[in-house]
């Protein structure tokens, strides 16, 4: 049994401004729902519509996201002569509340931030039957066979055609409509230089110099949901301070690059044990060693089921792993303090690279005496180290002098200002209150690149924007009629000019479900045509779908 989580890749995204009048005329309703006054209708409502020739497609109000699916949904309308109309709820948990508990009815908002640059992860946590991820209930046996081989594979060549050939099979099925890759798109004062954003869209705080008396960076970023525990940190907020507070075994270099960082050598013959040789030097911030311990520990306290870690499931491929009761994760064995041994349940041929993400972050024993407290003022082993968190205000990171890694800080310190909105945060940074933003205001969207000039970033992240429709809804089961009707919905949507009249260049039409940013990435997935805009071909698919069953 598989649970769904809420995760920071469920991402809310950033916004779009500057509609013309033709993608956001109204989509064929006065419902309440699809109009500006009644953000928070679409909750008390009902669950929505996919039957009736009508089709809803749910959103969270409290993120920018209305401009675009209005616009998708006049495109799909106009183009099939049916009625879709956005469905708004008014925030992000009450929408994800109905998706998790299968009550919502028609297309609902998804998007993917990936939590380690991989193929595999946008596609296996997603789409594999009973994934965590896995919102639309799809289950393909061909699917699961292709990432179970990809897992195996005796090398990358192998393991990523595979994986093309999977995508191959999502193309025929749609389990999720595949919009648009999302830009990591920001910018910062005239006191900072060597300003990049790393593959996933977050700057390389590490690396930015500034003219400060001080040397510290002031950047922006939101009030963590949790306190500050690697393994129950699953939000940007939060994610953002535990990736610089702790350094897990792997690190990825600006471009995505695997390196080794407490790990000396990461070993496996078969995919599926692996032999972890820790270096020797490793102190966490309060000077105590970071040993075999350290991780076993605090696999072990993330993946326990009555901690309900929110990242608990990126332990579920090891070995005693158990989604029913707690349990001991038995495919952890320690060879001596800094060797360990990792046994999965199966093969998983980029198990290296999730080392990189936080889940995997080791923790010093002072944390199991008390875990909430910890949380509050975390002790970690990363480049910086915890000064103070006052809640809705601001974080505070000093650099850590004892950091043994391969990475060079050039500052001596990042504060965090905790925003409640995208327009604060820009109106300071025109004012060189803030040094780094990672977020663009709608209002700012189209003048941004002008207003900061080459202060302006604007580059591919690891993201992707789409919507799906639950393989167990009427008229869009894994049958002929439901592939029928999702092909025609995605050919009916312009991408092209949505993203040229809404974004401004931040956003690219989608050619498959992952991102351009991963290595080995290809636009020539098999079938991947059922992305483009043919509106003779909608009509024509959907036509079909109705001579099965009328919609």
């Amino acid at each position: 049994m598989t649970t769904a989580q809420i995760s920071r890749r469920m991402f809310g995204g950033l916004g779009a401004v500057g509609v013309t009048a033709l993608l956001l005329a109204s989509c064929g309703s006065n419902d309440s729902a699809s109009t500006g006054s009644s953000e928070g209708a679409g909750a008390a409502s009902g669950a929505g519509s996919a039957s009736g020739g009508k089709l809803t497609l749910a959103y969270n109000s409290d993120g920018p996201h209305k401009a675009w699916v209005e616009a998708v949904c006049n495109s799909v309308s106009n183009t099939l002569g049916i009625s879709m109309e956005p469905l708004p709820f008014a925030q992000f948990s009450e929408l994800r509340a109905q998706v998790t508990d299968r009550s919502i009815v028609g297309a609902f908002r998804t998007g993917w931030q990936a939590d380690y640059p991989a193929m595999a992860n946008f596609l296996g946590a997603q789409y594999q039957t009973g994934a965590g991820s896995n919102d639309s209930d799809y289950s393909s046996e061909e699917f699961d066979t292709l990432l179970a081989e990809s897992a195996a594979a005796p090398d990358e060549a192998a393991a990523t055609d595979l994986l093309i050939k999977a995508q191959a099979v999502l193309m025929k099925d749609l389990p999720t409509i595949p919009l648009w890759y999302q830009n990591g798109f920001g910018g910062h004062s005239t006191r900072v230089s060597d300003v990049v954003f790393n593959w996933k869209s977050v700057p390389e705080y590490r690396q930015i110099k500034t003219t400060a008396p001080d040397g510290i960076i002031l950047t922006n970023s939101t009030e963590p949901q949790n306190p500050l525990v690697p393994s129950n940190t699953n939000e940007t907020g939060g994610g953002r301070v535990v990736d610089l507070l702790f350094s897990m075994l792997v690190r990825f270099e600006a471009d995505g690059t695997p390196v080794n960082e407490v790990a000396e050598s990461i070993e496996s013959e078969d995919n599926q044990t692996y032999t972890i040789k820790i270096k020797d030097g490793w102190t966490f911030a309060d000077g105590t060693p970071v040993t075999s311990d350290s991780f076993i520990k605090a696999w072990n306290y993330g993946a326990l089921l009555s901690n309900a870690h929110l990242s608990s499931y990126f332990y579920d491929v090891i070995e005693g792993f158990s989604y029913e009761e707690d349990s001991e994760l038995t495919g952890l064995t320690k060879v001596d303090d800094r060797t360990f041994t990792v046994k999965l349940t199966a093969p998983a041929s980029d198990f290296r690279l999730r080392l990189g993400y936080s889940a995997f972050a080791p923790l010093p024993e002072s944390a199991f005496a008390d875990m909430d407290a910890f949380g509050q003022a975390p002790v970690g082993n990363g480049p910086y180290k915890f000064d103070s968190w006052t809640h809705d205000g601001e974080i505070v990171l000093s650099k850590n002098a004892d950091y043994k890694g391969g990475q060079t800080v050039a500052n001596e310190g990042v504060t965090f200002t905790l925003y409640t909105d995208y327009d604060a945060a820009y109106n300071d940074l025109l004012a060189d209150a803030v040094d780094v933003i990672d977020a663009i205001p709608d209002s700012a969207l189209s003048s941004f690149a002008t207003e900061l000039g080459e202060r302006a970033i604007n580059q591919p992240g690891a993201v992707i924007q789409g919507f799906s429709i639950n393989v167990n809804a009427e008229h869009f089961k894994m049958d002929e009629e439901g592939r029928l009707r999702r092909a025609a919905i995605s050919r009916a949507i312009n991408r092209k000019e949505i993203c040229d009249t809404l974004y401004y260049e931040t956003r690219t039409p989608a050619s498959d479900f992952t991102s351009p940013v991963i290595a080995d990435w290809t636009d020539a997935v098999e079938g991947n045509e059922v992305l483009d805009f043919d509106e003779a071909e909608a009509k024509s698919l959907w036509e079909q779908a109705n001579a099965i069953a009328e919609f």
